[in-house]
Order: structure tokens, then C-alpha cells, then sequence
């Protein structure tokens, strides 16, 4: 599963969602379900736009792979 690390950057520059939201532009439930895993798709000019706020170099900065064992129905 693929996750973002939002909640982690955003603390670390000890920042709300809100406060997140006001700065980038990107509405605050936008990033809400981004960072709870709850977002249906990411749009590409969001990952650009927070790439650039947290000054990231590397797409692993700010997604993760998470790995998880298959379970069978």
C-alpha cells in the first residue's frame, strides 16, 4: 500500500492542517484525507505542490510503500 507522509512533515515543521491547507493552496479536507489514507487518488499537481512547499528532492520523501500481507477472502 502506498502512503503518504504528510502528518510527519507537517509536524515537523509544526504545522496544522489548516495552516497547510492556507499556504499551498490545496484545501485543508483535500489533505486531511490525504494524510488519513482516505483519498481516492492524489492529483499529480497536489504531489508537485507539496514537494516543493517541504522542499523535497526525492518522491520517497513524501511517499512510502508500506507492505502488507495478502488475505484471502
Amino acid at each position: 500500500m502506498l502512503r503518504l507522509k504528510i502528518m510527519e512533515l507537517r509536524e515537523g515543521k509544526g504545522i496544522s492542517v489548516r495552516q497547510l491547507s492556507e499556504e499551498t493552496g490545496i484545501r485543508w479536507n483535500t489533505l486531511n484525507d490525504m494524510e488519513k489514507g482516505t483519498a481516492k487518488h492524489w492529483p499529480p499537481e497536489h504531489l508537485n505542490t507539496l514537494m516543493r512547499y517541504f522542499e523535497l528532492r526525492d518522491v520517497s520523501e513524501l511517499i512510502e510503500y508500506v507492505y502488507e500481507e495478502a488475505t484471502e477472502a
